[in-house]
């Protein structure tokens, strides 16, 4: 799976020009500012129609617009196609999403391609809010099951429904009665996911930090589901704070050393290897299932990060893994310039310059 060209229009400061990319590597640089981190999350958007630095999409939206295209052209199985993504908001609000100029429901946008990203600027995943965890639980999920979506619209339809019924202040126990069959049903075909790409990860996970060698061996992986209450049991508890106090919306993803927060323990810089490792652990679970390697965004390598262990991880990505990467140090890029790379200069969020390494 390659990506060989992108087109954004109102994206953040990028320009509308078309930028063209190398199969291998492709380092983008420039000073701080200029639009580095943005192209990679633009990369991120299209693959995905999220943003890996906000759950707000309107924060994507270039300053004084109300609308946003990302476009980009992709080989895969020698195979060439399109795909983009508008999004509109304001009294229009409404998202198009389009493979080779057709449009297509989100289960399907989403496997015609597969990004996974890095960023050392934003550790959430271990040290911030639980939503967090689920979104970086579910996201994983998606990338191997697209049929993921599905299951977690329909749970957070139902959801929705529910709270609005409890907070309607009408509600009855016969009334949430005709609801929790639903309510249930859905909810555990979410915790059953989550509990089994949690194993995975964790095995995985735990494999490639052994194989390295890095110092951090103990940090445990744990899926808090809330817990299975008897939904009449808690009906009284949830007519007096009008929400629904069991399901997936409050689940939780642990991660410890020794028995306590890991958050609390380690280093910046260990806490950025370990979530380094997380995403490495991604990457194998996507290839172990397709059998083909998805892409891979490196967002500000810094100095925090083993190079050493970075540079023996990207050696043993899946042939013809196509990386993007951004970073201020110089060290950094010169060890990914190591093979085929292109080098794209950007400024104000146009690339002037490019220099490839066949």
């Amino acid at each position: 799976m390659l990506l060989t060209r992108i087109t954004a229009r109102n994206f953040r400061n990028l320009a509308d020009a078309p930028i063209e990319f190398h199969p291998a590597t492709n380092l983008i640089v420039g000073r701080n500012g200029q639009g580095k981190t943005n192209l990679l999350e633009a990369i991120y958007f299209l693959a995905t129609t999220k943003s890996f630095r906000t759950p707000r999409l309107a924060s994507v939206i270039r300053f004084g617009e109300t609308s946003v295209y990302v476009a980009g052209a992709l080989r895969r199985f020698d195979v060439e196609k399109t795909i983009s993504i508008g999004l509109e908001l304001g009294e229009t609000r409404r998202r198009v999403l389009l493979i080779n100029e057709e449009r297509v429901p989100l289960s399907q946008y989403v496997s015609a391609m597969s990004v996974f990203a890095f960023s050392s600027a934003r550790l959430e995943i271990i040290r911030g809010a639980p939503e967090e965890r689920r979104r970086f639980l579910d996201r994983g999920i998606a990338s191997i099951d697209s049929a993921y979506l599905e299951a977690l619209n329909r749970y957070a339809r139902v959801l929705k429904q529910r709270n609005a019924l409890l907070q309607s202040g009408s509600a009855t126990p016969a009334a949430l009665d005709a609801w929790d069959a639903e309510f249930s049903a859905a909810g555990g075909d979410i915790q059953r996911a989550r509990a089994l790409y949690t194993e995975s990860l964790s095995a995985t996970f735990a494999q490639i930090v052994a194989e390295h060698g890095y110092h951090v061996r103990n940090l445990q992986i744990e899926y808090r589901p809330s817990a299975a209450e008897d939904l009449r049991a808690i009906r009284r508890e949830e007519l007096r704070t009008r929400v629904s106090l069991s399901g997936p919306q409050r689940d939780n993803l642990e991660f410890t050393i020794d028995g306590r927060n890991a958050a609390e323990v380690a280093s910046s810089g260990e806490l950025k290897m370990l979530v380094l490792f997380l995403k490495f652990a991604k990457l194998e679970l996507f290839r172990a299932k397709f059998d083909e390697p998805a892409v891979f965004l490196l967002d500000d390598l810094d100095a925090e990060l083993d190079l050493e262990i970075l540079q023996n991880l990207l050696l043993r990505l899946p042939r013809l893994t196509q990386v993007f990467a951004t970073s201020a140090k110089e060290r950094f890029l010169a060890a990914l310039e190591a093979g085929a790379h292109r080098r794209l200069v950007i400024e104000n969020g146009r690339v002037t310059t490019s220099r490839d390494l066949v």
